[in-house]
């Protein structure tokens, strides 16, 4: 599961084998906020490639999980496993969740990246730079 770094969003198509055409109608609204929601019903879900900015905050609602963006947030191409793989290790190094809690939230992160149990993915851009391809819903947040 690999990880890239993503500096220029023109290099998107490059990166990650997509045609151009197809990249640029994916950020055809790029200079708006947005918000995908993907809908992760099972293993094949997990292969969905995602694209998060910077700016971009990540939840899974069922799991009470919230990540903000920070001063060391980056941008990264992953596949949804790849993200949760990425938010099991922020869980298993980060110092501010409690045993308990941590070890029910990486139970809840095996189950999903297992199939085992549904949840649901919302990937929030405000600068607009973020994507989830596939079968993700869109919504063009209006500020």
């Amino acid at each position: 599961f690999i990880f890239l770094d993503v500096k220029k969003l023109d290099k998107i198509s490059f990166l990650t084998g997509f045609d151009p055409e197809y990249i640029s109608s994916a950020l055809d609204d790029s200079a708006h906020p947005v918000t995908y929601t993907l809908n992760i019903k099972g293993t094949s879900d997990l292969q969905t490639r995602v694209i998060k900015s910077k700016h971009a905050s990540v939840e899974i609602p069922e799991f009470d999980i919230r990540i903000l963006p920070g001063d060391n947030s980056e941008d990264i191409i992953c596949d949804v496993f790849g993200l949760l793989c990425r938010i099991e290790t922020a869980i298993q190094i980060g110092p501010s969740v409690e045993a308990d809690k941590k070890t029910e939230l990486l139970e809840n992160i095996n189950c999903l990246k297992e199939g085992r149990c549904l949840a649901t993915l919302v990937l929030t851009d405000p600068s607009g730079l973020s994507v989830i391809m596939g079968e993700a819903d869109k919504e063009v947040i209006n500020t």
